[in-house]
């Protein structure tokens, strides 16, 4: 009975809160503020014909806008709220790599672990002929440079053998894909390296990947609309549809074995809140050490735009951006105090898109710079 009033007490208290996440929050008293806001998201979505874009900044501890554009269903009309889900693909990585480095602080981990072979993390086999394997580490892994064979190019390990689960994939590919570099030699943006680093939590915290990512990091954030996604749609009630660009379809990938790399989908305000407990910030308190976070967000060697799952510049800004067939998002937080998350349900092969994906959040703090 105790335990039916708590799953019921959850029921209720997750639709409560998206009840109230259903209305925009916009702190701009200026009219001519929150015109300017609505107009520069408009004008962006209109120049790439997107349907829907979610997008939520907060300033320190509190959120100053989150509001909803253009629709969540065609179809059906209807309008996409801050309380929408969308697939926030490599977005992805950043959670997984402060997965990571909260293992280190407990002592389970230590970045130079090695992952494959005699005493590695993962007593997963491989031919004695693929001689560089057993010299990755956990750091190979997370700063893109465990092996430049495994990396997103039109044959990226991720999109092949859609059948098979996680650790069969990692199987084959360690069984067909030979390694002819040294690991820790050559930056190559893997996929695949991220799938392994979910099969290494898996086994240190004899949990799934979600379940401990949840339990760990996201409901201390309070961040509760994270869930993985489904590979069809409507894999959630509050989450959106995706649309097809240049015959890009949204629908036949293999979406939730992305999960520590690609495979999660939460609202804007969510992906916020998950920021804020990462940033180093004094409000709200992080989830990892301060010295996990400067660890993890060092430049790498072999890439000075490019930390431990994080984009990194010399302003001390971080981010990254995601992209899926019908999908691109964006998380930032910059060394100003602020940090933001910008979903939509379609994305574009135009060259200046992510760019200007970048740049839209840039903008909108700079034309009403004067309010803040």
């Amino acid at each position: 009975m105790n335990r039916l009033c708590l799953l019921l007490s959850f029921f209720f208290s997750v639709c409560w809160a998206n009840a109230l996440l259903a209305f925009d929050i916009n702190v701009f008293e200026k009219e001519a503020d929150r015109q300017f806001i609505d107009d520069t998201i408009s004008a962006f979505m209109q120049k790439y014909a997107l349907p829907g874009l979610s997008i939520a900044i907060a300033k320190g501890d509190k959120f100053i806008l989150a509001k909803g554009y253009g629709f969540a269903n065609t179809d059906t009309r209807l309008a996409v709220t801050p309380a929408h889900q969308f697939r926030i693909a490599s977005l992805s990585k950043p959670i997984t790599s402060v997965a990571i480095m909260k293992l280190v602080d407990e002592g389970k981990l230590s970045l130079d672990d090695k992952v494959f072979g005699a005493g590695g993390l993962l007593s997963i086999p491989y031919p004695a002929s693929n001689k560089h394997v057993s010299d990755i580490t956990v750091r190979h892994l997370l700063t893109h440079s465990a092996a430049p064979e495994w990396t997103n190019d039109g044959n990226g390990p991720m999109f092949l053998k859609a059948h098979l689960s996680k650790k069969a994939l990692v199987e084959w590919v360690l069984e067909n894909r030979k390694l002819k570099h040294a690991p820790g030699t050559q930056y190559a943006y893997s996929n695949f390296g991220y799938c392994i680093l979910g099969l290494v939590i898996e086994k240190l915290t004899a949990m799934p990947y979600d379940k401990y990512v949840k339990q760990s990091l996201l409901l201390p954030a309070k961040a509760r609309s994270f869930a993985l996604a489904s590979d069809k749609r409507g894999g959630s009630p509050l989450e959106v549809s995706y649309y097809a660009h240049d015959g890009w379809s949204p629908y036949n990938l293999p979406v939730r074995r992305m999960d520590a790399h690609g495979g999660w989908i939460a609202n804007a305000m969510d992906v916020v809140k998950f920021i804020q407990h990462t940033d180093a910030y004094p409000s709200p308190a992080d989830l990892i050490s301060a010295e996990s976070i400067k660890i993890m967000t060092r430049p790498s060697p072999l890439n000075n735009n490019y930390a431990m799952g994080w984009n990194v510049n010399q302003n001390n800004n971080w981010w990254h951006t995601g992209m899926l067939p019908g999908t691109a998002a964006i998380m930032v937080r910059t060394s100003h105090g602020f940090n933001w998350a910008v979903l939509t349900n379609k994305t574009s092969k135009d060259k200046d898109f992510y760019g200007e994906l970048d740049g839209l959040t840039w903008k909108l703090l700079k034309g009403v710079k004067d309010s803040l």
